[in-house]
């Protein structure tokens, strides 16, 4: 998968965009990483009432509330990935 050089401030719904693109979740002090389906966080989103498919794929990670299963940090970022 490769990241997709998109703005930090796009919203979710860019991985329209892109057949087969993953929302990457991924732990910014040791790297470990997980793909998730974005409609699926999207739909999760608005059912907690944080947003839905307009919401920045870097703030996505804000709403996060574990620790990394690597390193038991919590330093997550979000990013838009496709094959």
């Amino acid at each position: 998968m490769k990241l997709l050089e998109i703005n930090a401030h796009a919203p979710l719904a860019t991985w329209r965009g892109y057949p087969g693109a993953r929302l990457k979740l991924f732990c910014g002090a040791c790297g470990w990483s997980k793909t998730y389906d974005p409609e699926r966080i999207a739909a999760r989103l608005r059912a907690r009432k944080w947003g839905g498919t307009m919401t920045p794929v870097a703030s996505v990670a804000t709403h996060i509330h574990w620790p990394c299963p690597g390193c038991n940090r919590m330093r997550w970022r979000t990013v838009l990935v496709a094959p």
